[in-house]
């Protein structure tokens, strides 16, 4: 890595381990733009939850709201209910409009049981495939 100090060029050859430990190497294995200012200087001390998979800190996540891997969502779990709790309506993700999906569905559904009871088999069948269109799209985050 180098990097400019006044005029000049410092250079400073760290390995993976050290780079992460630094904070030049974020857990997902790219550098930090942020870290690469710091590298040479001495680490601050060491201390603060880190996760046991990937090593990224708690306060790296109090600043930046990004985690390092999926180990962190549960051993930051705590953290994160209350920062979400303090930004969002609920814990819960519902999507954009959950409620008129889910009267689309409902009304196609109805549909479907008349269809069936009246015997027009053949409109039936297009309700079901509208219907897991719908369901396919929801899977993939798409409205309609």
């Amino acid at each position: 890595m180098t990097t400019v100090v006044g005029e000049n060029l410092k250079r400073t050859d760290l390995c993976a381990d050290c780079a992460r430990e630094s904070g030049a190497l974020h857990p997902s294995g790219f550098l930090s733009p942020d870290a690469l200012a710091t590298v040479g200087e001495p680490s601050p001390p060491k201390g603060g939850e880190k996760c046991p998979a990937c090593g990224y800190p708690l306060d790296t996540l109090s600043k930046t709201g990004r985690l390092g891997c999926a180990a962190c969502y549960e051993k930051f779990s705590a953290h994160l209910a209350s920062a979400l709790q303090e930004s969002q309506k609920s814990l819960v993700h519902v999507g954009k409009r959950p409620e008129r999906k889910n009267a689309r569905r409902e009304e196609l559904e109805k549909e479907l049981q008349q269809l069936i009871r009246s015997e027009q088999y053949e409109e039936a069948g297009k309700i079901r495939d509208r219907m897991a269109k719908l369901k396919s799209s929801a899977r993939k985050g798409k409205t309609e």
